[in-house]
């Protein structure tokens, strides 16, 4: 990835991180399971939560494939010490996935709000325009 593509991505992660209180782990990762991007924490290791955000948006996927539920856009996960949630970003050339580990003080609407407003902006980003004029 372009140097200069990388940092602006990164500045988009980076306001995401900074916007929720309690963030642990973000990772922009390709489908295939590669990070691209770690953001923020040390909490596991980037290369690995990409390939298992893969693998688990892949059987989401399936799962709404099989239930005629139309194209996988989230899954949220949550655990008595926080909340994990993916989102698949339709971007041109290729497909990415947004990963996002919280602890207990994240509100999930919030992150999800902010996740998918991230998640514009890296697909502005990519295509050439600018999703937030104001950044």
């Amino acid at each position: 990835m372009d140097p200069a593509l990388r940092e602006r991505l990164a500045k988009h992660l980076n306001a995401f991180v900074d916007d929720i209180d309690g963030v642990r782990s973000v990772v922009l990762a390709t489908v295939d399971g590669f990070a691209l991007l770690p953001a923020a924490g040390t909490h596991g290791n980037g290369e690995r939560l990409a390939a298992m955000t893969s693998a688990m948006l892949a059987l989401a996927a399936a799962v709404g494939r099989e239930l005629a539920l139309g194209e996988l856009e989230t899954l949220m996960l949550e655990a008595g010490e926080g909340k994990v949630l993916m989102l698949a970003l339709p971007c041109t050339p290729a497909p990415l996935l947004l990963m996002t580990a919280c602890d207990t003080r994240c509100v999930v609407g919030k992150v999800l709000w902010s996740a998918k407003y991230c998640g514009r902006n890296i697909m502005a980003e990519l295509s050439g325009s600018r999703a937030d004029p104001q950044e």
